[in-house]
């Protein structure tokens, strides 16, 4: 049964287009994925479906009721994040709508909710249209991805593995025609050049002739010259029509280096924790902690919502007593973007207290998106997306040997936290991360920190999450 029909649609954002579609179909039991870059239009395609704003052209028909988690909500008392999430989405579920739209569903659940939720969707009675971060619940989910990249939205009939090595499939087409086009236009150049040189070559009267066989030697070269100007012409003319292909923006490797190597704590464990028990009140969160952690490793944090895990990380930070911390620098990000001042520039921020260079900051801002003169913003004009993506160019560049991130890919898309993933493997420093992100988790760590609810225990495993 058809659920919603999109036709020609256009939508803009100020003065710029936003993005196009085509056209797109939803049908029941459809579960389909919406992937983009922060601000290319996802959100607004949800909006549009779901009526809350109207295209500038084109039209939609929906057929039945829908139900819509919208990303940012809010409500009183002394909910977590996670607990927030988890009274929205029952409400949207419960409500059993023929057409459910997701927006960030996963951000600040744990592992565990994440599970359930993958269930949920799968076994929904109705549509779903989702947007989401975490690859692993797109990829266990949805069998339909509606792209959003260049001002187009596009339809993909495919899983999200499907449309990944289709995606990477057309970056190499992309890479092949840039190559074809430089090497012909190369080719074309060469050629004209070399027929511009025979032709001021041949128009040199010989030395030691004579007038009258100077004329004959003009008039018979004029007549070969006639034809190769032609041919020169014609190159020019190919030349002019070559379509034109542009070259592939790739990203510049950065290994982030700790400065002032001598000065900085190089022993081989950077936090050693013995017999560590923690309560929040009268209940007990875990009891007698034993863990080390290497200097330089990469560590996720994980648990259920509750388990105690802001609690370590603020003994970790602390030190003394059961924890001993050798890092001489630390560096936090929690997602109260508290670092950062609003009435300076993005470069501004980034530098002040930096112990990278100029250059070396812009480097990294322009990884995550920030380039060229958008780094004299001012951070209050700035979306929150971008907000994250200086708090991590900022922390990065800080110098610190331990950098502790708090749910760092929440709200960031996919090509964001897989750059903040290059980033975090290249840095010379110690990273402890927590995240319920589990490609994020797979793709940077080499250890396991699990606080487990259960048994009221913190262990730490000596491998990699996807190995646990």
């Amino acid at each position: 049964m058809l659920l919603c029909k999109m036709q020609d649609i256009s939508i803009s954002a100020g003065v710029d287009v936003l993005f196009a579609l085509e056209k797109l179909e939803i049908y029941e039991h459809d579960i389909i994925g919406v992937v983009g870059k922060n601000g290319s239009g996802k959100t607004t395609l949800l909006n549009l479906i779901s009526g809350a704003r109207e295209p500038d052209s084109g039209y939609i028909q929906t057929f039945g009721e829908c139900a819509y988690l919208r990303q940012f909500n809010e409500v009183g008392g002394f909910l977590s994040g996670g607990e927030v999430t988890k009274v929205f989405l029952a409400d949207a579920l419960g409500q059993n709508a023929p057409l459910l739209l997701l927006d960030e569903p996963t951000s600040n659940l744990d592992l565990s909710s994440i599970k359930l939720l993958e269930k949920q969707i799968q076994n929904y009675n109705g549509a779903v249209v989702l947007i989401s971060h975490d690859r692993k619940l797109l990829e266990n989910t949805c069998a339909k991805i509606i792209s959003i990249e260049n001002q187009k939205a596009a339809v993909y009939d495919c899983g999200y593995n499907d449309f990944t090595e289709i995606k990477e499939k057309e970056a190499e087409r992309v890479q092949f025609l840039y190559e074809s086009y430089n090497k012909e236009r190369r080719r074309l150049i060469e050629s004209i050049h070399k027929t511009q040189s025979r032709v001021k070559s041949a128009n040199k009267t010989p030395k030691r002739m004579g007038n009258s066989e100077a004329r004959l030697h003009k008039r018979s070269t004029g007549e070969r010259m006639e034809s190769v100007e032609a041919g020169a012409n014609s190159l020019k003319t190919r030349l002019e029509k070559l379509e034109v292909h542009e070259k592939p923006r790739k990203q510049r490797k950065i290994g982030i280096e700790l400065k002032d190597a001598k000065e900085r704590y190089r022993g081989r464990y950077i936090i050693e924790c013995a017999n560590l028990s923690a309560a929040f009140g009268e209940r007990i969160l875990f009891e007698g902690a034993d863990f080390r952690l290497v200097t330089g490793s990469k560590t996720v944090l994980i648990g259920d919502n509750g388990s105690g895990k802001t609690t370590l990380i603020k003994k970790i930070l602390g030190g003394g007593g059961n924890i001993r911390l050798n890092a001489k620098k630390t560096a936090y990000y929690t997602q109260g973007l508290d670092i950062l001042d609003d009435t300076k520039t993005i470069l501004e921020n980034v530098m002040d207290g930096s112990a990278f260079t100029e250059l070396e900051a812009r480097n990294i801002l322009g990884r995550l998106g920030i380039r060229e003169d958008n780094v004299n913003k001012k951070v209050k004009v700035i979306s929150g997306g971008e907000k994250v993506k200086v708090c991590f160019a900022k922390i990065f560049t800080a110098g610190a040997d331990l950098v502790i991130l708090d749910e760092p890919t929440n709200y960031l898309d996919i090509t964001t936290a897989q750059v903040l993933e290059d980033i975090i493997n290249e840095y010379d420093g110690t990273v402890l991360a927590v995240s319920h992100d589990r490609s994020f988790a797979e793709n940077i760590s080499d250890g396991v920190l699990e606080i487990d609810a259960k048994t009221k225990t913190a262990k730490y495993y000596g491998a990699a999450y996807a190995e646990i």
